[in-house]
């Protein structure tokens, strides 16, 4: 048995993991990194990326299909699935190799292992010549999410949503189980594909943690696209019916060649309570406002405190964890942190959706009188010009204080106006101040400052302030 000291030790080499080791490593700590299977965690090897890689591919494919409204005629089209996956997979590679080097560059020592915690300030990694022990100052624990599982018959053809990503040849029909932003990305996907394919939400509808308006928009948009919505549809279980899978809901049986189950993620926290550390009911870790969990010397970050978050969001709870953890070892208390950071929900279709700040449905819950413009992205040049005028942007206002509470998307490309939009809701802009902001025309930034000046009551244009319902 080897025993090794560090500063900082990470357990899990996802986004947030990552970031927290070159974090301290920057900082002048010595590091250690343990993963257990491929740097990058799910979000790089089995989701965000290689998900996003082949909805880029389906769009390809769709704006093929629709090329000849652009003059250009393209004759004998055809995707070919596997080649696509290949695609997939070359990008994952690239980037995990560019993180390995990106890490080796910053001095983080990276070792294999399946880590485990032996107390406030050590961890045991299994070796092939024994167990090794390393103690640190402190520990961040990355370790992630798992998908979560539905009540299936063992022979049914029921997939998880990384699973999902890799299947080797296109079924004719799927069942998407879950409308959050995974289900409804795979549904979009498969549909675009030329599969037949039915989403079933359990919620009234998809969407939840979304506007309102943008989720019932984007819902229009996926069955006019083809897609079967049921929302409010419980699903009870899944069975296998004479080489077909039936799933059976509280409104009757859904019978397809596959299923996917996208209902969620549950955090990867097994064992973390015998040493101490507080969980959740849900089974998450419970932290402090510096990700500090129940025992102080140890940190957690991204999915493991959510059950299921968001790649960046989990990027910045490992900075500040870092920053708690520089001020821990040289003895200076800890402040007050600062208001939580406006995190932005999105989800790849086509039509994209964004999601920053307040809902609607939000601010009013928290006694706001609030003021709500929306601009149509077909009175958009920028849109108008490539196409793409499905949809619109919201924006919601506190109606004493001006103060943009929170900008919603739905259309081409808005998951690229995400850092404009988080940067005027978490600046507490003034919807004066934000609108005054000069942007490029024509863009499709345009259409964010379009619906500010709709909630000052001065459009341009659009012929009236849209404050009843999309225009």
């Amino acid at each position: 048995m080897s025993e090794s000291r560090w500063d900082v030790v990470v357990i899990g080499g996802g986004p947030a993991g990552y970031t927290a080791a070159i974090r301290a490593r920057q900082r002048g700590f010595n590091v250690l990194l343990v993963e257990r299977d491929e740097l990058g965690g799910t979000c790089l090897n089995r989701g965000c990326i290689p998900s996003k890689a082949l909805i880029h591919c389906a769009k390809v494919w769709q704006t093929i299909k629709s090329a000849q409204q652009f003059g250009v005629i393209v004759s004998e089209a055809r995707f070919d699935w596997s080649e696509m996956q290949k695609w997939a997979n070359r990008v994952v590679s690239t980037l995990r190799r560019g993180l390995q080097s990106l890490l080796k560059h910053h001095g983080v020592v990276v070792e294999k292992g399946e880590a485990k915690l032996h107390g406030a300030n050590e961890i045991l990694v299994p070796s092939s010549d024994g167990e090794k022990v390393h103690t640190a100052k402190a520990i961040v624990l990355a370790t992630g999410s798992s998908p979560a599982q539905i009540p299936c018959d063992p022979n049914a053809s029921v997939l998880t949503e990384e699973q999902a990503l890799f299947l080797s040849s296109l079924p004719e029909s799927i069942v998407v189980i879950g409308g959050g932003a995974s289900g409804v990305e795979l549904a979009w996907l498969f549909n675009t594909l030329g599969v037949k394919v039915t989403l079933v939400e359990m919620l009234p509808r998809i969407l939840p943690i979304m506007d309102a308006e943008v989720a019932e928009g984007l819902r229009q948009s996926l069955e006019k696209q083809g897609v079967v919505v049921r929302t409010g549809t419980k699903v009870n279980f899944v069975s296998a019916r004479q080489g077909k899978t039936s799933v059976h809901t509280d409104a009757g049986e859904i019978e397809a060649d596959l299923v996917i189950c996208a209902i969620g993620r549950k955090a990867n926290s097994n064992g973390l309570s015998e040493i101490g550390i507080n969980l959740n009911p849900n089974g998450s870790v419970a932290v402090n406002e510096w990700q500090q969990t129940s025992v102080p010397t140890i940190f957690a970050v991204g999915d493991l405190v959510h059950g299921s978050g968001t790649a960046h969001g989990g990027m910045m709870e490992a900075e500040r964890a870092v920053e708690a953890i520089a001020r821990q070892i040289s003895g200076e208390p800890l402040p007050p942190v600062r208001e939580n950071p406006v995190v932005p929900v999105c989800t790849y279709t086509e039509p994209q959706a964004l999601s920053v700040g307040l809902t609607e449905q939000e601010a009013k819950e928290k006694g706001l009188d609030v003021e709500v413009a929306r601009f149509p992205w077909r009175a958009s040049g920028a849109a108008m010009a490539s196409g793409a005028t499905e949809g619109f942007v919201k924006a919601i206002a506190d109606a004493n204080t001006k103060q943009v509470l929170g900008l919603h998307i739905l259309g081409v490309d808005a998951v690229n106006l995400n850092g404009e939009a988080t940067l005027i809701v978490e600046r507490k802009m003034t919807v004066e101040q934000a609108a005054n902001i000069v942007r490029q025309h024509p863009s499709l930034s345009e259409g964010v400052k379009e619906a500010l000046w709709a909630l000052i009551g001065l459009p341009l244009h659009i012929t009236k302030r849209p404050d009843r319902g999309r225009e």
